[in-house]
């Protein structure tokens, strides 16, 4: 990595702010340069958190000394902010929390983001973007296809498959073997005991009140 790295984080909404507290915890650590700022169209997004803004997301004129973190969550966003940067030409960083757990033979694609207390245990493989948020992780050989988002409590066991761009809500479990296929959703708090096909959105009923006697 180049003494003069700009690590600039894209998008400074509430995952953003998260992100960059991880980046210090990094920087800390001496996995990433310091966080230089942020782009996004809001000014005031990071307010209070001491971190310059850049300029807007879609005029800022990308440096060669430029590494990226993606501060969003949702997958459609991240691939049309990832496919305009690149366009630019931008890098993009990796962040793997110091509080990560990481087994043998794991893969991590470009862009990868893993949150505190995440974890990626043995043959197991992320994807390009991929992120996993606290207290969330895979079992062995289970893997998440690029652009998935996988949020905080989320169990992915053993030999589990997320294809791409899934995005897995917090609480969720998905049960050892079964596959997730592209564009699915998974709700909050689900059981998934059987595959689900492309493009389908599963979720567990919502609480509701009891009726008292």
């Amino acid at each position: 990595m180049m003494k003069t790295t700009r690590l600039i984080l894209a998008g400074g909404g509430g995952f953003g702010r998260e992100l960059a507290s991880w980046a210090d915890h990094a920087l800390a650590a001496g996995h990433l340069p310091p966080l230089a700022g942020f782009i996004d169209d809001r000014p005031d997004a990071m307010a209070g958190h001491d971190t310059p803004w850049l300029g807007g997301f879609a005029d800022y004129r990308v440096r060669p000394e430029d590494l990226f973190l993606i501060g969003v969550g949702r997958p459609a966003t991240k691939i049309r902010m990832v496919a305009s940067l690149r366009e630019r030409g931008a890098r993009f960083a990796k962040l793997i929390h110091p509080t990560a757990i990481l087994g043998r033979n794991h893969h991590h694609g470009e862009g990868v983001v893993m949150a505190p207390y995440s974890m990626n245990t043995a043959d197991t493989r992320l994807g390009d973007f991929v992120t996993i948020l606290s207290f969330s992780g895979l079992g062995h050989d289970a893997s998440a296809g690029d652009f998935t988002t996988i949020s905080s409590h989320v169990d992915v066991m053993g030999g589990a498959t997320l294809g791409q761009r899934v995005l897995v809500g917090s609480g969720a479990r998905i049960m050892p073997g079964v596959r997730i296929g592209d564009d699915a959703t998974i709700g909050a708090a689900a059981l998934v005991m059987r595959s689900v096909k492309a493009g389908t959105t599963v979720f567990t009923p919502p609480a509701k009140r009891l009726r008292l006697s």
